[in-house]
């Protein structure tokens, strides 16, 4: 694996290992790799001949300076599970190298999409999410790129800039990997203690009843019902709603299949988590 923090030098990489003609696959993380991210990269892997990964925490996409400043930087160990995944190439760059002095801030029309659930709780979150992939596209220049289904809301913005900047660059979105207990693989997971985690595990639980709850009652009663499940369960509920699957407009009637998407933001510990289904 070739470790590279300049975007010349990621060029020339690149272009050395795919000969100018090999299909090259990209997945952007922020690091505080887990099993989640390793199932993209695999599929990258096996998908194209070469894979790209890049490390960046993102200074534009945090709203809180705080949550910032805890955003768990485990390099090394990513490195290595990287090794064992065959990455090609991981890009490290500074911030300096995202957002040279030269840059110019991009403006996307995103509809509804930062008006409801993450946008209104997140002043700017989105334009920070596409300004840095915007950025990250261009210097890496994939054919495919692949984002997780766990941030449901972002990859329907990244959709939003494929569209409007990179037409002919394929997306791939992976279903949410999770624990065992079912709780969603994430990296501020890594904050939570053991009993925070236990706790933690009742999102999902609440997510899935809300799905069962389909047949038999109206959607109003059964994010009220789940909603209770959670707060009893000392999880402090920011939003849990259902809306369309592909337009995210929040509904109150059960749409058809595969159309209806139940989202939530908890805070549990001080830890704020997301997670969605998709029925």
């Amino acid at each position: 694996m070739r470790v590279v923090t300049s975007d010349i030098e990621l060029q020339q990489v690149i272009s050395e290992l795919s000969k100018g003609n090999a299909r090259v696959g990209f997945v952007p993380t922020m690091g505080a790799l887990h099993e989640g991210h390793i199932q993209l990269v695999k599929q990258c892997h096996e998908e194209n001949d070469v894979t790209v990964v890049s490390i960046f925490v993102n200074p534009k996409q945090f709203n809180n300076k705080e949550d910032f400043d805890k955003y768990p930087i485990t390099v090394e160990q990513d490195k290595h599970m990287l090794e064992n995944a065959f990455c090609d190439v991981l890009f490290l760059p500074t911030v300096d190298v995202v957002y040279p002095e030269k840059y110019k801030t991009v403006q996307v029309n995103l509809g509804i999409l930062d008006k409801v659930f993450e946008g209104p709780q997140r002043p700017g979150h989105f334009d920070g999410v596409i300004q840095v992939v915007k950025r990250l596209f261009e210097m890496v220049q994939p054919h495919v790129a692949y984002f997780g289904f766990k941030d449901f809301q972002q990859c329907m913005v990244v959709k939003v800039l494929r569209n409007t900047f990179f037409p002919k660059l394929e997306l791939r979105f992976s279903e949410t990997i999770r624990q065992k207990d079912g709780l969603a693989m994430s990296s501020r997971n890594m904050r939570l203690s053991a009993v925070g985690l236990e706790k933690a595990t009742h999102i999902y639980k609440a997510l899935k009843m809300v799905r069962e709850l389909k047949k038999h009652i109206e959607p109003f009663d059964a994010l009220k019902y789940a909603r209770h499940i959670l707060t009893q369960n000392g999880i402090e509920v920011e939003y849990l709603a259902l809306a369309n699957a592909d337009t995210l407009i929040e509904s109150k009637k059960w749409l058809r299949k595969d159309k209806n998407v139940v989202l939530v933001a908890a805070w549990v510990e001080g830890v704020r988590l997301i997670d969605n289904i998709i029925f």
